[in-house]
């Protein structure tokens, strides 16, 4: 007994010093679902569970630190549903961060992601039917890069200034061959939360290829948030355009309003939207609806349902109406 605990003392001496340079936090959050969709079996799928790690590093410098994070999808399930791959990538970066802003380097949310695109995000769900059909900008359909979570990026975000901050990335090229420009595409975000409540973002990205496909794609967004008390709401606008050799083979447009209203541990929400694609002569809106309760603070259910118009629900290849109830623990 005395040599384990003489053993444990030395141990924790000896490693003292390395924890006192690094801060690693460990974190997860387990989610699943039981779904029922239109003219589909009923399915038990995951939700998008994730493990992760994230962290600070003492440089010896007066204003900067080092950061790390890497995250991973944990399918709760089975090993064919939603990010089917254990440990399949989620976030895998590096950087540095003081009063000059912050740099990045790796697998990251792009700012069109984290600065637009969330405002309407509301929903539990992880499925597309719920948080994504009309997110344009998270879209790769037409084989360029989707301005969400990419390999090789290189970011800049900016100090908080006023209230006003301006986040930069540009993917750089993976592949040992000339068949892609050096830098495969960028984007810019600003955000203003100079007013208690108050989100205001709009984010740029373009992605361009100059293999066999040489596909160019232009995308830029609005959003807007407002929280009081126990009220929110939100907008969002996108547009994106895809040339290929030239010509536009496909050119899309979508807005969306979101709501929501708190009571104790309940909250109700809503969303409402439209997605017009010119090119394939498509027009349709989506709208759904969320009820949510907490438990405690790591813990909620939710019950979530959605439903399409029929010309968009088959052009985005979703399920007209989706009916979900779902369980989330976080650690």
């Amino acid at each position: 007994m005395k040599k384990s605990l003489i053993a444990l003392a030395v141990a924790g001496a000896l490693t003292a010093p390395i924890v006192a340079q690094a801060d690693a936090t460990l974190y997860g959050s387990f989610r699943a679902g039981l779904v029922s969709q239109d003219n589909r079996d009923l399915d038990l799928r995951d939700e998008s569970t994730r493990i992760g790690i994230k962290g600070d590093v003492d440089l010896g410098l007066e204003s900067t630190k080092g950061l790390f994070h890497w995250e991973a999808n944990i399918n709760t399930t089975d090993q064919g549903g939603y990010g089917a791959d254990m440990f399949a990538p989620r976030l895998s970066y590096m950087g540095a961060t003081g009063n000059w802003g912050t740099a990045l380097i790796g697998r990251q949310y792009h700012p069109h992601y984290t600065m637009v695109v969330s405002h309407t995000n509301i929903f539990n769900s992880a499925d597309k039917e719920f948080g994504e059909a009309f997110a344009i900008g998270n879209n790769a359909d037409k084989n360029g890069f989707a301005h969400k979570r990419n390999d090789n990026t290189l970011a800049y975000a900016s100090p908080v200034m006023g209230g006003f901050q301006v986040v930069a990335g540009a993917v750089i090229a993976g592949e040992s061959d000339d068949s892609r420009d050096d830098v495969d595409g960028y984007n810019i975000g600003a955000q203003f939360t100079g007013v208690e409540g108050l989100r205001v973002s709009a984010s740029y990205g373009a992605t361009e290829e100059d293999g066999a496909a040489a596909l160019e794609q232009e995308l830029w967004g609005l959003g807007a948030s407002y929280k009081m008390d126990a009220f929110s709401v939100a907008a969002r606008y996108e547009d994106r355009e895809v040339d290929q050799g030239g010509v536009t083979t496909d050119d899309r447009n979508a807005w969306e309003l979101a709501g929501g209203y708190t009571m104790g541990a309940t909250t109700l929400k809503a969303r409402y939207g439209d997605m017009e694609i010119d090119s394939a002569n498509v027009d349709g809106d989506q709208w759904g609806l969320e009820v949510e309760q907490k438990l405690g603070n790591k813990g909620r259910v939710w019950v979530g349902y959605t439903e399409f118009d029929d010309e968009i629900a088959t052009a985005l290849n979703v399920a007209k109406d989706t009916l979900v109830l779902g369980y989330r623990l976080d650690f």
